[in-house]
């Protein structure tokens, strides 16, 4: 099988554990020919060249946008790298209209993975807090009769015309996927068909963390937070629980590590107005191996976000055997199975983020339970070669499906 992978900045050589690069290596390894094509952006650091092979092998060709057209990627679709399959990545994908218009008029079957529907700024009225205002459905544009109706309204010209080439692919792509079952629900309320919504989740990257981690039982008081220090990630919620933690376990530490520091001041402030900076590290970017190394020495890691797209930090703890409290949100509470693989707490709820904190600070029997069962349900559900077979067969179906 030929597949077209068309994405925006996913195959960075920097990161090769993101997911289109790990859809890619695995759909190889199944013995597919996987071809990429991306945005070329000489502002982004990791997209300097205009083609390169990738390991697996994967060749990515990335194309100079205008607007919503990338020529070259356009010209190569039809010329060169005629496809059986297109999958595209992200909603807001410059290269995503002009790929499905195209690929409908070649007849070759797309999927679509969304990638966080409430990262979509026309949709929600908040980005960082998408879930405390009312969803904005009416605002997107899916239809030509929905754009002039807008446009005849006094709306934003170019706005408008974004809107719905960004939107439009949704009513035209032969399958979405959906990262969770909330997000299925939303698109339901978008229009997609729900007969053309599958639920997978991404693939992520666990071969580092093969090893058995040590007992939870032997692990210091630490309390550990990995993410953007950006309100989405709920850093404030978990600073103003350390008073509270402290309390009961007046040993505990709490490490926040952050690659985007930009609440850093803000987390500061929380903590020294409560008296409990003493208690506090904030650490920049690490390494992998350091990653690991700090969710191995975790008795807790708190993932208090208030939405997650997917979840890889609440993931990766999971698998890296912590014990692990986070936010009944969506697409944690898909991830977490509360009081079997984590525990979950009311949204933006402080004292029941602390209670939970306490409790598995204070109950390790607990901690390892839910750790030993977060760690097999992660290894089970999320391996690269697992979302490549439920791909091959779901890429068959709609080739089939085409065929007629």
């Amino acid at each position: 099988m030929r597949i077209l992978i068309v994405t925006t900045y996913g195959f960075d050589p920097a990161f090769p554990s993101r997911p289109e690069q790990l859809q890619a290596r695995a759909l190889v390894a199944r013995g597919h020919t996987v071809i990429a094509h991306e945005y070329f952006d000489r502002r982004y650091p990791g997209q300097s060249r205009r083609h390169e092979w990738l390991p697996g092998p994967v060749p990515v060709h990335r194309s100079t946008t205008l607007g919503f057209f990338g020529p070259e990627s356009l010209l190569r679709l039809i010329e060169t790298d005629r496809p059986d399959i297109i999958h595209l990545h992200h909603l807001r994908n410059l290269l995503g209209f002009q790929t499905v218009l195209a690929a409908s008029q070649l007849r070759i079957p797309t999927v679509l993975t969304i990638h966080g529907l409430l990262h979509d700024g026309d949709l929600v009225a908040d980005r960082e807090r998408p879930l405390e205002s009312p969803l904005r459905y009416e605002n997107i544009l899916t239809t030509l009769g929905q754009l002039a109706s807008r446009l005849a309204r006094g709306a934003h010209p170019r706005r408008a015309v974004r809107n719905y080439l960004i939107h439009s692919p949704l009513l035209r792509i032969g399958c979405v996927i959906a990262l969770s079952h909330a997000e299925r629900d939303l698109l339901i309320r978008l229009g997609v068909n729900p007969s053309r919504i599958q639920v997978l989740p991404n693939a992520v990257d666990l071969r580092a963390y093969d090893h058995e981690p040590p007992p939870v039982a032997l692990r210091p008081p630490l309390v550990l937070f990995i993410g953007q220090l950006v309100p989405r990630k709920g850093y404030d919620l978990l600073a103003r629980a350390i008073p509270l933690v402290l309390r009961a376990v007046p040993t505990a530490r709490f490490v926040f590590v952050s690659h985007n520091r930009a609440g850093e001041a803000d987390l500061r402030h929380i903590v020294e107005n409560s008296g409990v900076a003493s208690h506090l590290e904030i650490v920049g970017p690490v390494s992998e191996s350091e990653k690991i190394r700090l969710l191995h020495d975790a008795a807790v890691v708190a993932v208090p976000s208030r939405y997650e797209g997917f979840g890889i930090p609440v993931i990766e703890a999971m698998a890296a055997g912590a014990p692990v409290v986070t936010t009944d949100v969506i697409a944690c509470n898909e991830i977490v199975k509360h009081e079997h693989t984590g525990l979950l707490v009311p949204y933006g709820h402080v004292e029941a983020l602390a209670e939970a904190i306490i409790r598995l600070l204070n109950d390790r029997a607990l901690g390892a339970r839910l750790a030993a069962a977060g760690r097999t349900e992660v290894f089970n559900r999320y391996r690269a070669e697992t979302l490549a077979a439920h791909l091959e067969a779901l890429y068959c179906k709609l080739m089939t499906e085409h065929a007629y």
